[in-house]
């Protein structure tokens, strides 16, 4: 079971939101390696001046991916879990927003129902924030939310 294959696996997140950034006159400055995990921010991208930086997430799966317990039904469910993703990609959006001020810092998720809803519960504290949003559906189109330009 390869984990790369799901659309919703989060290194092919960040590739989507990339390259409809790119085609909405963003350059990419730098994109996270999923695979290794590597740490940091995402996707950096730049336009016109302004600075972009996407935290990124993907959608857990009901089974481990990794090789070790491959298969096996994880203890968590994925509705709970995703909560738990949202709010680390929130905090860490917020930690960008203070280090980078003069960014536009953005959310990045794939299209599903929970986190739909999350979105929901705290658009209003989103945009209070400042805080962009970017969600990839499983066609690969890309909405975006308080992301001018």
């Amino acid at each position: 079971m390869d984990v790369t294959e799901d659309w919703y696996w989060e290194g092919n997140v960040v590739e989507v939101i990339a390259q409809f950034l790119e085609q909405h006159g963003w350059m990419i400055i730098g994109k996270a390696d999923t695979r290794s995990k590597e740490r940091g921010v995402d996707i950096q991208a730049s336009k016109e001046g302004r600075t972009l930086l996407v935290e990124a997430k993907g959608y857990p799966s009901k089974c481990f991916r990794y090789p070790r317990r491959a298969g096996e039904l994880k203890p968590t469910n994925p509705i709970n879990q995703a909560q738990q993703w949202y709010s680390h990609a929130l905090l860490k959006a917020m930690r960008l927003q203070t280090k980078h001020p003069e960014a536009v810092v953005a959310l990045g998720f794939p299209d599903f129902p929970r986190y739909r809803a999350l979105f929901e519960e705290t658009q209003c504290g989103l945009a209070k924030l400042g805080l962009a949003m970017l969600t990839v559906r499983a066609d690969g189109t890309v909405a975006t939310w308080g992301l001018n330009g």
